[in-house]
Parts: C-alpha cells; sequence; structure tokens
C-alpha cells in the first residue's frame, strides 16, 4: 500500500529526479531504508540519464560478506561503495528492475546515536548475533536499534514457539546470563555487541521457570548500565591501595573482562574512543592508573596542568573498562573533563585523533608532573667542540629538572637537531625531547588520469585513454601526454570537463591539476581547428515533464565562414557529424511530413547548461543568425527530438559507445610500496628550509635557508608514529590513501640512531588507529593487541570484535602505538625510577 501510494507521483515524475528526491529526504526515527550496490545504482543511474542498456536485476554480491544472514563487508564508505534508498523507493526499483535472489534485500533501521547531542543515524553494520533456542542456533542482523520486545517477538516466530509467557537472556563470553526485563530498552542502549548471543527461554509445562539460567545470572538494565552500582571506585580503590609494589603487575590478570570493553559513542566520538582504546593496551600506563598509584603523584598545583582532573578522568575510565561488568562504558565524565580542558574538543564535531592523543598525553603529564616548582633553564646552543654525548646528557638533565612523570618515563624520547648555515657553515645543535614522532608519508610523483578524445571526423567513436602526468603538473601536462599518443598537436586540442552530456567547464592549460577534482566529471579532449570558434551541440529531448533531458556526447561544430551560410546548409552540418548514429535522412524527410507543432527535431540555441535562450537561428530570408547581439554569438545549441522520433532515428548506445586505446590497459601506476623504514627515513632526512622558515644565524647575524637534519639519540619506551595522512595549504587540502607497511614485532630503529650508547632497541606493536574516509570526517577504529589474550581485537566504538594478525595491518592506519620487548629487564638494571616502574613488566 506504501508503494502504490507513491506509484502516482512516479508516474508523473522523472524517474531519476524521484530516486534522488526519496534518497535526499530526512531519515525518520525507526523507519526502514535498504542498501544498494554503488556498482548496481551506477548501471541504474547511467540508464535513466542516457537511455542506455537496462542495468539488470538488483545485485548486492559485491558488498555482501555473509549472504546467508545479510552481512555487508566491513570497510565500505557511503556513496562510493553503496547507496542508501528508502523503503517506498526500494519497492518502486524491485518492481521495475527486479532482484537477483534475496540475499539483494539488505534492510537497515534507523537508529538515535549520541549521548548528548543526538542525531539519526542508518544502522548499516547492525549487529550479527546467535539466536539460540532449545540448543538450536540461528545467525541473525538485528539492528542496534531493536527493543526487547521486537526481539522477543522475532525469536517466538523464528523459533515456532507459541507461548505467550517467553523471556529473552543475554549470554556473555564468560558464559553468564543476563536477563533483559525492560521490553522499552533497545540493543544499543543495553549495550549488547556482537560478542553476546540471545537466549529465548519459555515456560516450563508446568508452569514455572527453569534456574538454566537464574542461577546464575542477573536483571540487565540501562540504569545499571549507566550507573556505577556494577562497579565501585571505593572498593577498588582500597583494594589498589592496599596491595603492595609487587603485586600491582598482576592487576590486569585480575580484570573480569580483559579490558575488551567498548566505548560508546557519544556524538562523533569515534577519534576519542580510538586514542582511548589504544592507550588502554599500553601496559605499563594502564597498570599505573588502575592500580591507583597516580593518586599519589597528582600535582594539583602545576600552573599549566588541569588540577589533576584530567588525571583522575582518566583513571576513573581505565579502571571502568578493566573492572567494570559492562560489554561498554559511556565516556561521558571523561569526555565532559576533556571539554573543560581543552575547548577545542568540547562540543560533538569530528575531531582529529593524534590532535586528542598528543593533548592527552602531555595533560596527562603536567597533571602527575612531579615537578612542583620548575626552575628556569636558559635554552643555548652547545658549543661546536663539545661531544654529542655529553650536549645529549645535558639537555636530558634540564629537560627532567622541568618535566618528569610517568608519561616522561614511558613515553619521551630525544632527538638531535643540527642546523648549517650555507654562507658561513656555522653549525647549530640543538637535543629537543619528543613525545611521538609524526613522518611524512612519501607521495607518488606521478598520477594517472583517464581522458576521453572526440575527434572532428563524425565516423569516429570517442577513444578512452590513460595518461601519466606529474602529480603537481598543470592541465598543459594532460595535453602533451595525449599529443604522445595521436597524431594531434596541443594546438589543436581543446580540454573540457564534462558532465556525461553538457559541458561543465573549458580548462586552462596553466591550472593547476591538484585544483581539478578525480571523478567529479569526464576529463574530455575535443578537436578543433585553431582560431576559428566553436559551437558545442548537445542532443536532448523532452521527458515526463517540460524540461529538457540531455543524452549523447556533446560535439563541436567550426563554421569557416558563417555569415554568408545558409540556415539550411548550417543543420546539414549539424546532422552530418551525428550521421554515425543517427538517421538523418530519415528524420529529416519525417520531419517535411510532420505538422510544425510537433516536430521530429528542432535546432535551439541553448547556453552552457542547456537552459534554452530565446533566439531564432534562421532568418526570414533563410540565412544563418549567430548574433544573439552586437558582442555576444551563439556558443551552444542543442538539438531537441521528440521522444517517438528519438526511438525511431536514434541510436543512443552507439551515439555515447566509447573504443579503448591502448593506453588504457597497458598504462599502470607503479606499484608503490611505502615500508615505515621509509617514512621514518624521510622524518630524518636533511632538507633546505624555505623561505617561509629561515633559520637566524648568529654568525652573519641575518635569515638564512640553512640546511637541517635531525638524528634520533634516545628512543622512548613506549614509540607513537603518526602517519601524516592530511596534507593542507592555503588552496588545497588531501587525504594520501597509500598504505604503509610495518612490521607488528621487532620494529628496529638502529639505522636511525645517532647514539653509539644505546643497544638495538626491538618494538612490538600493541595498537593502531585506523581513519576511514575523506577530510574533514571519516571515522575512527582501534586495533590493539590485548595484553591478556594475546590477541588482536578491533574496537569500534562500543563494539568489541576478534581480529587476525592480518588485520592490524591495515591501509588506513594513522597512528602506531610501539612497546619496547624485554623493558623488563632493562628497568631491572638501570638506575631506578618512581613508582615502583622497575617492577611493571612494559612488554
Amino acid at each position: 500500500n506504501e508503494y502504490k501510494s507513491y506509484l502516482s507521483m512516479v508516474v508523473s515524475k522523472d524517474e531519476e529526479s524521484y530516486v534522488n528526491e526519496c534518497k535526499s529526504r530526512p531519515l525518520k526515527m525507526g523507519e526502514h531504508w535498504y542498501v544498494i550496490s554503488h556498482l548496481w545504482f551506477d548501471r541504474w543511474s547511467k540508464h535513466v540519464k542516457y537511455d542506455s542498456d537496462q542495468p539488470g536485476p538488483i545485485n548486492n554480491s559485491d558488498i555482501l560478506l555473509d549472504k546467508s544472514v545479510n552481512e555487508i563487508k566491513s570497510e565500505i564508505i557511503e556513496n562510493i561503495d553503496f547507496v542508501f534508498v528508502p523503503k517506498e523507493c526500494w519497492n518502486y526499483l524491485v518492481d521495475k528492475y527486479k532482484t537477483v535472489d534475496s540475499s539483494t534485500e539488505i534492510e537497515r533501521k534507523v537508529i538515535e546515536v549520541g549521548e548528548f547531542s543526538t542525531q539519526l543515524k542508518i544502522d548499516l553494520s547492525g549487529l550479527k548475533l546467535d539466536l539460540i533456542h532449545n540448543d538450536v542456533t540461528v545467525k541473525k542482523i538485528l539492528s542496534k536499534g531493536d527493543t526487547v520486545e521486537y526481539v522477543t517477538s522475532l525469536m517466538k516466530k523464528e523459533f515456532n514457539v507459541q507461548d505467550d509467557e517467553c523471556r529473552v537472556w543475554v549470554k556473555k563470553m564468560s558464559n553468564n546470563y543476563s536477563l533483559l526485563k525492560n521490553e522499552s530498552d533497545t540493543l544499543s542502549k543495553l549495550n549488547i555487541t556482537d560478542s553476546n548471543a540471545l537466549v529465548l527461554e519459555a515456560k516450563q509445562k508446568d508452569g514455572s521457570w527453569s534456574d538454566k539460567y537464574s542461577s546464575s545470572a542477573r536483571i540487565l538494565t540501562t540504569f545499571e548500565r549507566n550507573s556505577h552500582s556494577a562497579f565501585s571506585n571505593h572498593n577498588l580503590n582500597k583494594e589498589a591501595t592496599d596491595s603492595s609494589v609487587s603485586t600491582r603487575s598482576s592487576m590486569l590478570s585480575r580484570s573480569v573482562n580483559g579490558g575488551l570493553v567498548g566505548l560508546s559513542n557519544l556524538g562523533n566520538t569515534c577519534f576519542m574512543n580510538s586514542a582511548l582504546q589504544c592507550l588502554s593496551n599500553v601496559k605499563p600506563l594502564t597498570e599505573f592508573f588502575i592500580s591507583n598509584k597516580y593518586e599519589s603523584e597528582i600535582n594539583e598545583k602545576n600552573p599549566i596542568g588541569n588540577r589533576g582532573e584530567l588525571a583522575r578522568a582518566y583513571g576513573d575510565l581505565m579502571k571502568q573498562i578493566w573492572f567494570g561488568t559492562s560489554p561498554s562504558v559511556a565516556p561521558r565524565h571523561f569526555k565532559s573533563v576533556l571539554g573543560h580542558c581543552a575547548p577545542q574538543f568540547s562540543g560533538y564535531l569530528q575531531q582529529d585523533s593524534q590532535e586528542l592523543m598528543a593533548f592527552l598525553l602531555d595533560g596527562l603529564h603536567e597533571d602527575l608532573n612531579r615537578i612542583s616548582n620548575k626552575p628556569y633553564i636558559n635554552q643555548e646552543d652547545h658549543p661546536e667542540n663539545i661531544a654529542d654525548s655529553v650536549a645529549a646528557e645535558i639537555s636530558w638533565t634540564n629537560h627532567k629538572k622541568r618535566n618528569d612523570s610517568i608519561i616522561t618515563d614511558l613515553f619521551h624520547g630525544q632527538y638531535r637537531s643540527r642546523l648549517e648555515c650555507p654562507d658561513c657553515m656555522k653549525v647549530s645543535k640543538i637535543f629537543d625531547p619528543f613525545m611521538y614522532l609524526s613522518v611524512s608519508l612519501p607521495r607518488k610523483e606521478e598520477k594517472i588520469k583517464e581522458v576521453d578524445l572526440i575527434l572532428l571526423n563524425p565516423t569516429r567513436r570517442r577513444t578512452r585513454y590513460k595518461v601519466m602526468v606529474p602529480r603537481d603538473g598543470i592541465a598543459g601536462d594532460i595535453l602533451k601526454a595525449m599529443e604522445f599518443h595521436t597524431a594531434l598537436k596541443t594546438e589543436n586540442m581543446l580540454l573540457c570537463e564534462v558532465s556525461q552530456t553538457i559541458i561543465e567547464s573549458t580548462i586552462d592549460k596553466k591550472q593547476k591539476l591538484r585544483d581539478i577534482k578525480d571523478g567529479r566529471y569526464w576529463m574530455c579532449v575535443f578537436e578543433r581547428k585553431p582560431v576559428i570558434p566553436v559551437i558545442w551541440v548537445y542532443s536532448a529531448y523532452k521527458g515526463y515533464t517540460s524540461y529538457l533531458k540531455y543524452f549523447g556526447d556533446p560535439f563541436i561544430i567550426q563554421l569557416s565562414s558563417p555569415g554568408s551560410m545558409a540556415y539550411k546548409d548550417f543543420e546539414n552540418e549539424v546532422f552530418l557529424k551525428m550521421s554515425r548514429y543517427a538517421d538523418v535522412d530519415g528524420a529529416q524527410r519525417r520531419n517535411e511530413e510532420e505538422s510544425e507543432s510537433d516536430p521530429v527535431f528542432r535546432i535551439r540555441v541553448v547556453n552552457q547548461f542547456g537552459v534554452e535562450i530565446s533566439h531564432e537561428l534562421c532568418n526570414p530570408d533563410g540565412s544563418l543568425n549567430l548574433a544573439i547581439s552586437k558582442e555576444k554569438q551563439v556558443q551552444f545549441i542543442a538539438v531537441i527530438w521528440n521522444s517517438k522520433a528519438r526511438d525511431d532515428f536514434y541510436n543512443v548506445e552507439e551515439s555515447v559507445a566509447i573504443t579503448y586505446h591502448e593506453s588504457y590497459h597497458t598504462t599502470k601506476p607503479k606499484r608503490q610500496e611505502i615500508l615505515l623504514e621509509h617514512c621514518i627515513e624521510q622524518y630524518c632526512k636533511e632538507e633546505t628550509l624555505n623561505q617561509d622558515n629561515m633559520w637566524y644565524c648568529p654568525a652573519c647575524k641575518d635569515f638564512k635557508q640553512a640546511s637541517k637534519k635531525l638524528d634520533l639519540w634516545k628512543l622512548p619506551k613506549v614509540l607513537v608514529i603518526h602517519l601524516k595522512r592530511f596534507s593542507y595549504s592555503r588552496h588545497w587540502r588531501d587525504k594520501i590513501e597509500t598504505p604503509v607497511k610495518y612490521p607488528l614485532e621487532d620494529l628496529s630503529l638502529k639505522q636511525f640512531m645517532l647514539s653509539s650508547d644505546q643497544n638495538d632497541v626491538l618494538y612490538d606493536l600493541k595498537g593502531v588507529v585506523n581513519h576511514f574516509g575523506g577530510l574533514g570526517g571519516g571515522h575512527y577504529t582501534a586495533t590493539c593487541f590485548s595484553v591478556t589474550d594475546n590477541k588482536w581485537h578491533v574496537y569500534d566504538d562500543s563494539h568489541v570484535s576478534s581480529a587476525s594478525s592480518e588485520k592490524a595491518c591495515s591501509p588506513s592506519a594513522y597512528v602506531l602505538f610501539y612497546v619496547q620487548k624485554d623493558s623488563l629487564a632493562a628497568h631491572r638494571n638501570g638506575s631506578g625510577s618512581h613508582n615502583g616502574m622497575e617492577d611493571m613488566d612494559v612488554s
């Protein structure tokens, strides 16, 4: 009925407009939307725009992971891999095009997300759950917005249970059961995750409930999830305070859930959740907080600290993660404190995970700084004749006089910065601390562009090429590349952006390629004769509405003497260009036979975007009239067919047919494998400062473009590496999607170490922050190595799932967390440290 109510609307509308209007309408809580593969949707789009081949039945097989339950692949992106359409639009498309099979129907519910700033969102992934009744198990994809009442009804129907009284239990990984009592609670509010199972229980024959589940169960409600009743800070703090240093290392092993707890998305807080999960799996830092040792080191008097508020909020959150009983935690208090300490992180806009991590570590450091009164230390260059080892030790000692905390112990390293004046050869050496390494990703020097060539010869089809051009080049580089593949000279080529049927813009040879967005429009080169003016020709017809609907490839005509040309000759010139795909003779014969009220075709003046302009091309004496005014000449025309004549005389498929040049198959990107070592090598590479960042040479007493070289000197116990995927400039922004290959074990930085005193240190990977999507948004997740079960897990907001080691090597990696191997021995053999860290295993 819902579909039929819309059917009359569809009949009176253009199909493309209808579907696009449906796709863009606002979401409504609880309604159902459907997922359609972008491969099929793209075929459909071309079909309705250009009357090309039918798209065939709807097929979603390319985005499905498990057809049996309609589980979709992870890491797919809306409008790139798939699109959403509402129910009425789905019904319309299915009725017209059918589906390949039942697995094609991927239905998802609109849910509300966010704790404070709520918003509506389509629950794409859903929850893949085991539904159990009497030892029979089926797998289903449920929505996080499904209520307990709905799930109970669904399970009764699935297992053909007729009993009126049934109840549902949540089965935890530890085989504990929790009763879902409140029927209005949603699975999201109850923090049900993919690792849980739902068990349907019916009453026994005597009308009583079995004690099979209730003997080790409790009632799970949203009140308990949001309260601290399941987790007593007081008891944990007392236990930690009473425990000795020697037992602190076992705190993690006493965790009920092994730290495998999700963090609820409070509204665009995935950037925060991913960084917190990685830090949570840094063993020495987490043990320091959950053992409650941090309380004795809070520095409330530090003027640049947060009076211990940030440290306390972080410590409370770590205890909830490691000793709570819920499968996920809503970090509301931590978020509130974070926003208070750093206003840039208040609110609910998407932020950068690395920036959050950097602020958090620095904020924790200042809250836990053991130095109450920081002495003033004058930062001066070291004399050129002083040994590096001496200069490094002096700088490190000075650094420790002002900075001494658990963060310094674990995350701080040291590098040497060497500057040399190009004129007087004056050398400046400074040893500075670092808390993380921000390394650039080497960019590809070249990129591939797809370019279509449309010749003046009307018998030739459009030909598609692939050309290699400099990444930072100009549009003229495309013309030079095309000159190599064709017999045309650059002056005989006109480069344009084409929106399938109309000209969006002509491109100046000097325009930078980075300003031309890939994938927005077709890049086309039109052959032309120099000097002679160009007239663009479009093809159109009137669809369901009075608006013109354009189809086919645009082309150009050039008239040597338009002032003396008859309109009929002009018309013949236009149709000559269309002779490959249009029966011009037949169309003209019928045009002479038909009444003037409904001609087979009309040639009308339009603007660049296809809007008709009132101007008669044919003068009363039959001559051609291209002068719109004294200053303006006709530049765009459209051949407008009536619908029946278009079907009879115009071959739409041939008009858009493409021939693929050999270069399309042979021009391939050079395979680029970026190793993490290459990024660090780039970080340490000598460079010349640019004019915006010149160095003041004390010898020359002037600013100079000095050479600068960085070298690692002292490595931290926990090494954080930030992969700089985002590039910004005054005029453009970009994300580098190139995968980086990094080791899971035994990362060695020996080749980048300037100091010979530090032995070869090896690192193991413990956490990865991943970023999916583009600039200004996207989604963050974390992949971490659990210190309790020695396995990899994916943390996607409130959902935690097991993962293979291959999953840890993500092409979307953004921040890497490495921990030194054998640090326990280093602590015990060293000079000692604060807080009993010598008894903690860092690995």
